[in-house]
């Protein structure tokens, strides 16, 4: 895959952000084209790779986003109750760049337990996982953040009240 100077793409860690240009380097001794990427959220400069496979994506399009707000709707997945192995599988799912597995995560620790108020670490997630998909919807449909929340707090109210 080659991406023209200006493109919005996805970096699977660092989230979106825009192919500045390309440079090549010698790492290791041979020279090797690389990416740069400035990540929009933090302003971080990447270089990768252009040989890299799998580190960053095309933004979702529209029916990706429709799958999404589906997953949040669906019902919770249940998890260990043990905390420190929830953190772990829901941490995966995030550093896995899919925003189908982020949507699951964010499904999963706003649905399920009403009884209780979520922990720090399962609202510290809770929150990167909802900036996550807002940042990259936001790009995808050249939206304004406040109507992405919107949609997104709507998927997620429809699953608490399908479980009410």
């Amino acid at each position: 895959m080659s991406f023209p100077s200006g493109h919005k793409v996805v970096h699977k860690t660092h989230g979106v952000g825009v192919i500045e240009g390309t440079e090549v380097l010698s790492l290791g001794g041979s020279p090797q084209d690389y990416y740069i990427l400035k990540i929009l959220e933090s302003g971080l400069m990447v270089r990768f790779p252009k040989t890299s496979q799998g580190l960053i994506r095309e933004l979702v399009n529209d029916d990706d986003i429709s799958n999404i707000l589906t997953i949040l709707r669906s019902s919770p997945k249940t998890y260990s109750t043990i905390w420190n192995r929830r953190k772990k599988e829901f941490s995966d799912k995030i550093r896995s760049g899919s925003l189908f597995e982020i949507a699951e995560v964010l499904r999963d620790l706003v649905g399920k337990d009403k009884l209780r108020l979520p922990s720090f670490g399962e609202r510290e997630m809770i929150e990167r996982a909802r900036a996550r998909l807002i940042s990259e919807i936001v790009e995808a449909k050249q939206a304004d953040v406040v109507t992405i929340e919107g949609l997104i707090d709507d998927a997620l109210a429809y699953l608490e009240q399908a479980s009410s």
